[in-house]
């Protein structure tokens, strides 16, 4: 580890001599296996939930409605689709996800090919899927994103320590742990984002010295694009913010060179008409989505009475900070809490002070001006649209961290440029794009140097910290709880168990079926009592919405004929349900994270 500091030190050290290809070469190694070890480490801590087995049953190529409503399941009945079966091929995955779900194929037809590398979870050939293969696939690709974003770093600055600086905060940030131990579509997105940033970036840098794009160049950006919009529909929120960016930068040059590059607009509309071109196929699927549909209802806010409008605000702040760093705020005591935000407040102050100056010095120069101009006005675009989203659109996309997700690499491409102590910003580079493109090597910053150099070692630190907190489920836990629901039922029933859940959607189903997976764990193997599930189907509209999670005649039915005694758990229903009738007696009421849980005893 001495070695390692000692490395990390001599790196950005202002001594050119110790700039060698080798050292640079090795150290991205080491943070791309810094990366890995992060992300692998207690990869199977959490618990499945909901949207993960949507990742399963649809990249298995299966679907949720092979399930009956309203009877009365096994265990393996309800697991069944989560089983790893050769028969379905990889567009049978993209299928079924595009009839039942909303969201773009990719991912989901590259999990099908990946699990299958795997054994099963018991080692079986035709048992449940591995959950280390489903979410290995998304750590994989969060680990793409560290070299990724050291190309990024270097095609928008020429600057080898701001690169590395950019590739070692991906490697640590607590977010992108977050998003890379979750077996969903996000980090695979977040590859095709640092690229489309890459594009941008040099298309920025050859618009201004009047180059123009070869047409690889205009193919590639353009496919990159499609891409990321058959990873995930929000990277159509990554070009906006691009072309909100790409504005300001044509009129900030119409300003000073008092013409406008006739060529190179034409270039970057044909790229815009391009990736247009390519979004067409999801048009249908999108237009599918319909405001008040049961899938998206979750996201629609309420009100913003009683100080809520302030919410998103914090919430973006929030999701920012913790893009870098993040203490333990989750599982732990309440003066454990108290000292982590004040932590996090004043690192955050001391490490913003530092950034802003050095950016301040960057837009002053006429090096890096223009691509920090660009994140400045990227990242200014890309809340704005999340905030118009919320606060217009009645959206809660600001609220839900992971949707911070489309303008991530953006804001660690800036603290890496406002942080790096290298001063080659008058440093002019001869290369192929005279007076636009700069050296890597740095120059004396003179007595704040080692004062910087100090505060890039805390942030990684800071980072690393983050990134175990993450990894130990202190933060950034899953937004449902199965573990605690189904330790519940452990402590609190003696009889054979019914669980039911107001069922609407495959959401509702991937709840209960998280319910039965945990009761699988070795913790509970024959200290469980007899459990079947019941997906008590509600006919609802947005009319009738009043009248659903409660439970249905066909339920009372089933309990009232089921065998006694029964220990009855209903999952996310509305109220507290009068089951006397059906020979039940209230118990008590669960809450935890996704799930509301009543306890009823029918002896």
């Amino acid at each position: 580890m001495r070695h390692a500091v000692r490395a990390v030190i001599t790196y950005f050290s202002p001594d050119p001599l110790q700039r060698s290809a080798v050292l640079s070469c090795a150290l991205l190694m080491g943070w791309v296996v810094l990366a890995a070890v992060l992300r692998l480490n207690h990869l199977l801590l959490k618990p499945l939930w909901t949207d993960e087995f949507s990742t399963l049953v649809f990249g298995l190529g299966h679907s949720f409605t092979t399930l009956p409503l309203n009877r009365i399941l096994d265990e393996a009945t309800l697991l069944s689709p989560v089983l790893l079966t050769p028969a379905t091929s990889v567009w049978d995955a993209a299928r079924q996800l595009l009839s039942e779900s909303n969201h773009p194929p990719l991912y989901f037809m590259l999990t099908h090919g990946w699990v299958h590398l795997f054994p099963s979870s018991d080692g079986s050939s035709n048992g449940y899927v591995s959950i280390w293969a489903a979410r290995s696939l998304s750590v994989l690709f969060g680990v793409m994103t560290v070299p990724a974003m050291y190309g990024a770093g270097w095609i928008a600055f020429r600057s080898r320590a701001i690169a590395h600086l950019a590739a070692a905060l991906m490697a640590v940030s607590p977010f992108g742990i977050y998003l890379a131990q979750d077996a969903r579509h996000y980090t695979l997105t977040l590859v095709w984002i640092v690229g489309s940033l890459a594009c941008l970036f040099q298309a920025s840098q050859q618009y201004i010295v009047r180059k123009p794009l070869s047409l690889m160049f205009v193919l590639g950006w353009i496919g990159i694009n499609a891409l990321g919009m058959a990873s995930h529909y929000f990277f159509v929120m990554t070009l906006v913010a691009e072309a909100i960016a790409l504005s300001v930068l044509i009129l900030s040059d119409r300003r000073q060179s008092k013409s406008f590059y006739p060529r190179g607009l034409q270039q970057l509309g044909a790229v815009s008409l391009g990736t247009a071109a390519s979004m067409l196929v999801w048009v249908p699927y999108l237009l599918g989505i319909r405001q008040g549909d049961a899938l998206t209802r979750w996201l629609e806010a309420d009100s913003w009475n009683d100080g809520a409008w302030v919410n998103p605000l914090l919430h973006t702040l929030g999701g920012i900070v913790s893009m870098v760093m993040l203490f333990p705020i989750q599982n732990v005591d309440d003066a454990t809490i108290v000292a982590s935000a004040i932590g996090v407040a004043i690192c955050t102050s001391i490490l913003g002070w530092f950034v802003w100056k050095g950016l301040r010095m960057r837009l002053s120069s006429q090096v890096h001006r223009i691509p920090v101009m660009l994140l400045l006005a990227f990242i200014g675009g890309a809340i704005a649209l999340l905030l118009l989203a919320t606060y217009a659109l009645g959206i809660e996309m600001a609220q839900v961290f992971r949707y911070h997700f489309f303008y991530f690499p953006g804001i660690l491409l800036l603290i890496a440029a406002g942080l790096s102590p290298e001063n080659d910003a008058t440093t002019p580079h001869s290369s192929n794009v005279p007076g636009r493109v700069y050296s890597p090597l740095s120059s004396n910053l003179g007595h704040g140097s080692n004062l910087r150099r100090g505060m890039i070692i805390l942030l990684i630190a800071l980072g690393c910290v983050g990134a175990l907190t993450v990894t130990h489920d202190l933060g950034y836990r899953k937004l449902h709880r199965p573990d605690r629901i189904v330790e519940e039922i452990h402590e609190k029933s003696e009889h054979p168990v019914l669980i039911t859940i107001a069922h609407q959607t495959h959401g509702q189903t991937g709840r209960l079926m998280a319910l039965a997976w945990e009761m699988r764990s070795p913790n509970y193997q024959d200290s469980l009592p007899e459990a079947s599930f019941l997906l008590d189907h509600q006919t609802c509209t947005m009319d009738t919405e009043n009248e659903c999670d409660r439970p249905t005649p066909n339920l009372r039915t089933l309990v009232q004929s089921h065998a006694k005694p029964l220990d009855l758990w209903l999952i996310n229903y509305e109220g507290q349900a009068n089951l006397r009738r059906e020979g039940c007696d209230y118990q008590r009421t669960e809450r935890t994270d996704g799930y509301k849980a009543q306890h009823y005893t029918c002896p």
